[in-house]
């Protein structure tokens, strides 16, 4: 996303717009879902101390699950855009 030259009113406006998305966003699961072949359900893999770890999944929460590493992914992007917000802010003179 690239900002160019916005007042500080404008860069304050997107950032609580970020915040916002963020707090929706944050209902989430690290890592990412998998369904092996020799294996019967769906399975969370993630990295915990350098070890990979998996849970196993019941199949009726699979979709809510999904969605979950969705929103995960989403809170990075959000992140970064916050970020780049939060710079330009920086640049800003200060206020009187």
């Amino acid at each position: 996303m690239k900002l160019a030259f916005e007042s500080r009113e404008v860069l304050e406006f997107r950032q609580q717009q970020i915040k916002r998305q963020l707090d929706a966003a944050l209902y989430l699961l690290e890592g990412f879902l998998y369904k092996s072949p020799c294996m019967r359900g769906y399975h969370l893999a993630h990295r915990s101390g350098g070890k990979r770890v998996t849970k196993y999944v019941r199949k009726r929460l699979v979709p809510q699950a999904r969605a979950m590493v969705q929103n995960r992914q989403r809170v990075e992007q959000l992140l970064s855009q916050l970020s780049e917000v939060n710079w330009r802010l920086l640049q800003l003179p200060p206020e009187d």
